[in-house]
């Protein structure tokens, strides 16, 4: 059986934060803000049988705010950057805001992240629905969103997503948490073991926009099609490298479904955890925390210890199944925008179990 639990997280501009926390008869569970439709916990038993919480997350609201790793957050209308803060639907450009030097990042200044969402409690799951009105942050058409958490007995999250808008536009949407499978941050996240099948890796040009060409991932660090510890693929080094200091790029899925092979494994030696990824998405943004040593000191949700001073560099990997970054000013991606009436429609499973 799940259950759902309430609580008052804090207030933001007035209005109160609540966290959700779901949970199966297992122990799992995965706790979400109405704040960007935020995961602020998963907590996953280890191969000892003990709890450890496997995102990263803070125990304080003020943490979450402003915070540039988006650290859980739902990420919208777009994820990752758009190239010169404009695209064209139809001869008429729009302009965003630009929030990544000449860039717009993760949806703006103000994107789905910062939003309060509204809730409505499931069977076993959450509904969250915010209405983005046409105009904001410069993208066109009324678009009316909804993101879908359940959870079930085999300890696995859902996130559906489901849109539709009331003109032509484009959305690209995400979830942006980074996964750290040791449990409790109990060692680096660069530890861990990342595979993808992905036989193509997006290329990236200054600023982290994709050139609209692949880079064959075959002998080269990017090759996570049987496995590689994360700080071994980083030591091994790639002139990528230069512009993102580590693994910060759109992995191009050999497949995409719900069903058959999941596109993506991560696993701790360290915890025995290992999440299984499936999504209906085409790319895994794979980032590995970079510049997670210059944001605020993430909290141990299960323990109690005293904190650092600073994060490491790569404590933790963000997973970011979505469409092509910037597709819609790539024609080599074939992205299309979202139709007057049309439903956007995407779904990610996380699946953890001992390995």
């Amino acid at each position: 059986m799940i259950t759902i639990n309430k609580s008052l997280f804090g207030t933001h501009n007035g209005q109160a934060v609540y966290q959700y926390t779901l949970q199966n008869a297992n122990g799992f569970r995965v706790s979400v803000l109405n704040l960007g439709g935020t995961i602020t916990e998963i907590a996953v038993k280890d191969k000892h049988n003990v709890l450890k919480n496997v995102v990263l997350g803070y125990a304080h609201l003020e943490d979450y705010i402003g915070n540039g790793a988006y650290n859980g957050a739902t990420i919208g209308r777009t994820s990752g950057r758009i190239h010169n803060a404009t695209f064209t639907i139809d001869g008429k450009t729009y302009h965003l805001f630009k929030n990544n030097g000449e860039n717009s990042l993760h949806g703006g200044k103000e994107g789905f992240s910062s939003k309060l969402f509204e809730v409505k409690e499931l069977a076993n799951g959450l509904e969250m629905h915010y209405t983005s009105p046409d105009g904001e942050e410069g993208y066109p058409a009324k678009v009316d969103f909804k993101v879908i958490y359940t959870i079930t007995e085999d300890n696995s999250l859902h996130i559906a997503y489901e849109a539709v808008a009331d003109a032509k536009t484009y959305l690209n949407i995400t979830n942006h948490s980074y996964f750290n499978l040791s449990g409790d941050m109990e060692m680096n996240g660069d530890t861990q073991v990342l595979q993808i099948a992905a036989d193509n890796i997006c290329e990236l040009a200054e600023g982290l926009i994709p050139t609209g060409d692949y880079i064959a991932v075959k002998d080269t660090t990017f090759d996570l099609r049987k496995g590689k510890v994360i700080a071994e693929g980083i030591a091994e080094g790639h002139p990528q490298f230069e512009i993102t200091r580590a693994y910060d790029h759109p992995f191009v899925l050999n497949h995409s479904g719900l069903n058959g092979a999941p596109q993506l494994v991560l696993h701790s030696p360290h915890s025995g955890i290992t999440m299984e990824a499936y999504t209906t998405q085409r790319v895994a943004v794979i980032y590995t925390g970079n510049f997670l040593d210059d944001v605020p000191v993430f909290d141990k949700v299960c323990t109690a210890k005293e904190k650092p001073s600073k994060n490491p560099r790569f404590v933790g990997v963000a997973i970011e199944m979505q469409d092509f970054p910037d597709g819609i000013n790539q024609p080599k991606f074939g992205v299309k925008p979202l139709e007057k009436g049309e439903v956007y429609k995407q779904e990610t499973v996380y699946k953890f179990l001992i390995k």
